[in-house]
């Protein structure tokens, strides 16, 4: 991890020392967490976490994503493992979603080669590796949550946007997956909470001014 960070803080330097001035962000159980991993985490969309609030620092977020990743990464070492076909087939993906031009315009903007990504995207995979088998168990959701929901968000939802609402008995599995959805991200986020208090983090903010 130091030496890939490294390297890219040389990568940048030599390409765009005007655009983008590295330090340390965070420190992290003694990983460090540089200006260069959030600002390429944002444009590239590989932060994974919350989005920013609206007028807030899209980096902040991607800041506290990052140092989410770590964090589980660090505790869930059994998942060390992507493949160069994942690799590949990530880093594939991104190209489709950002578009051709785009991806290699950002690539520019740092000083990077799409290669440069992929610690980036390995972290990202491990990540969603790892919380996928910490709730790899079923989220139980009662039928009476289900028709909740169905009267007190989808009916009027659907109401709101002017379209008939679907009978319950069609929209039911739909509305199962999305309230297991929901809690498993409630729940992941209130297990990444507990994991931060036992953490040694380091936050410099100036950093990203």
């Amino acid at each position: 991890m130091t030496k890939r960070i490294l390297l890219l803080m040389l990568l940048a330097a030599a390409a765009a020392p005007a655009q983008t001035v590295n330090c340390v962000v965070a420190v992290v159980n003694g990983q460090i967490i540089t200006r260069l991993d959030v600002e390429v985490a944002v444009a590239f969309g590989l932060a994974g976490g919350p989005a920013a609030e609206a007028g807030g620092d899209a980096r902040l977020a991607a800041l506290d994503a990052l140092i989410d990743r770590k964090i589980v990464l660090d505790l869930a070492r059994e998942v060390r493992a992507v493949s160069k076909d994942e690799l590949a087939a990530a880093l594939a993906g991104l190209r489709q979603t950002l578009g051709e031009d785009a991806f290699k315009a950002r690539l520019a903007r740092f000083g990077l080669v799409a290669k440069d990504l992929e610690p980036y995207l390995e972290d990202r995979i491990l990540f969603d590796r790892a919380l996928a088998l910490r709730f790899s168990q079923s989220i139980p959701v009662s039928v009476t949550e289900v028709e909740r929901y169905y009267r007190d968000i989808y009916v009027p939802e659907q109401a709101r946007l002017g379209a008939a609402a679907e009978p319950l008995d069609r929209v039911a599995e739909t509305i199962d997956a999305r309230l297991r959805d929901e809690r498993r991200v409630q729940q992941t986020a209130a297990w990444v909470r507990d994991l931060r208090k036992s953490t040694e983090i380091q936050i410099k903010k100036d950093c990203l001014k």
